[in-house]
């Protein structure tokens, strides 16, 4: 083997390990701390100006379906947190979809991880729809 393919080699056994330590790092299941303080703060801040009119103070009541408790994780259980991601960005707020950043989806995510008893993190809830979909969205019991 000549030294350039050795090197070659060498560089892609690399970016495969640190690709592979990247992802194992991630969460995989919003019960592994998926979101951290910072982002329920700032997305309870947008949630009160965006969604609480619809979907009440607490995210349980209003004349929207309910964003936390059994029947909001009845719902979505089976579903990834990029599923519910997707969701709300392509239809809320109801009268001006995609009007927010996915920075700031990502945060009205956080809070309703946070209203629903799943537990907070270190990282950031990551505000790209396909690391999203790697984040299992399953029921506490």
């Amino acid at each position: 083997m000549t030294a350039t393919c050795t090197r070659v080699a060498l560089g892609a056994a690399l970016a495969c390990a640190l690709t592979f330590t990247a992802q194992a790092a991630e969460p995989r299941g919003a019960k592994d701390g998926a979101y951290n303080a910072a982002q329920i703060k700032r997305g309870a801040a947008i949630y009160a100006t965006k969604c609480e009119t619809c979907h009440g103070p607490k995210l349980t009541a209003g004349e929207a379906p309910p964003l936390a408790g059994a029947e909001f994780m009845a719902n979505w259980s089976a579903y990834s947190v990029g599923d519910l991601f997707e969701k709300t960005r392509n239809t809320m707020p109801a009268n001006d979809p995609k009007s927010l950043s996915n920075q700031e989806y990502a945060d009205i995510i956080a809070l309703i991880l946070s209203a629903n008893k799943f537990p907070a993190g270190d990282a950031e809830l990551p505000a790209a729809p396909d690391r999203l979909k790697q984040i299992r969205f399953e029921a506490i019991r």
